[in-house]
């Protein structure tokens, strides 16, 4: 979904020596540089945006289809069903902000995140009622948390020397050091650069910039971004409280 945008980390004119650009040539190759780099970067909100009241369109649907009455001794399933309804919650906030000015990528793709774990935790409501014990939140990819779940890779020995046969390649160490899907973890293990989720910097909050640029959302400063260091939430369980507070308003100088 997302491959797209890291052409234009090499989009701008190669430099020759036989060519000296004048400055008003310059100045139109940075305006026409930036008009790409804010026409990417609007194409990819626009099909998030669609993504967003997507998921969370159909948490709705699931949560009127499956709501519970919890009695009070029952806990568990209690906490559960609110979490529930807070990450809902919080999903439909963030989605409410879809046509902000401030609004960037991590914040619709939170909106996904905070959607889906809305139902899975639902479930894990019912079947608290039901008696059964659920299993954790999926993991998902840190690369771009909208991906299929983390692939688990295989038991490491536990016998030191064994390990440290057994992962050979620089590749294998780097896909091993974040959560990653199939398809990113395939990436890495080839050498290419993975289906990163970007995040737009304003020039400002970009040094040596002469507009705006698309960087992976997790190179965000964490001052700038609540998504940067969590998986757009993923990874944070008190996301849903920290929308609903509002403290999620962090955005880089404009």
């Amino acid at each position: 979904m997302f491959r797209r945008w890291w052409f234009l980390k090499a989009a701008g004119p190669a430099p020759t020596t036989e060519h000296h650009p004048s400055r008003r040539e310059i100045r139109r190759e940075i305006r026409d540089h930036n008009a790409l780099v804010l026409g990417e970067w609007e194409a990819l909100r626009d099909r998030l945006r669609e993504l967003a009241a997507e998921r969370v369109t159909t948490a709705g649907t699931v949560f009127q289809a499956a709501e519970l009455r919890l009695p009070t001794e029952e806990s568990a399933a209690r906490r559960a069903y609110q979490w529930a309804l807070e990450a809902y919650e919080a999903a439909g906030r963030l989605l409410d902000r879809a046509d902000h000015r401030d609004t960037d990528l991590p914040d619709l793709a939170a909106a996904v995140v905070l959607a889906e774990q809305a139902v899975e935790r639902l479930a894990a409501a019912h079947l608290l009622h039901a008696g059964q014990r659920p299993g954790p939140l999926a993991v998902r990819c840190y690369y771009n948390p909208l991906h299929g779940p983390a692939e688990t890779t295989a038991e490491e020995p536990k016998n030191r020397k064994t390990r440290q046969r057994a992962r050979t390649t620089t590749r294998e160490a780097a896909a091993d050091r974040r959560p990653a899907c199939h398809a990113c973890r395939t990436a890495i293990l080839a050498g290419q650069a993975p289906d990163v989720l970007p995040a737009l910097l304003p020039a400002k909050a970009a040094p040596g910039r002469k507009g705006p640029v698309l960087v992976p959302y997790f190179a965000v400063p964490r001052q700038w971004s609540p998504w940067s260091t969590t998986a757009c939430g993923a990874y944070d369980p008190a996301t849903p409280a920290l929308v609903l507070r509002g403290d999620h308003h962090r955005h880089p100088p404009h």
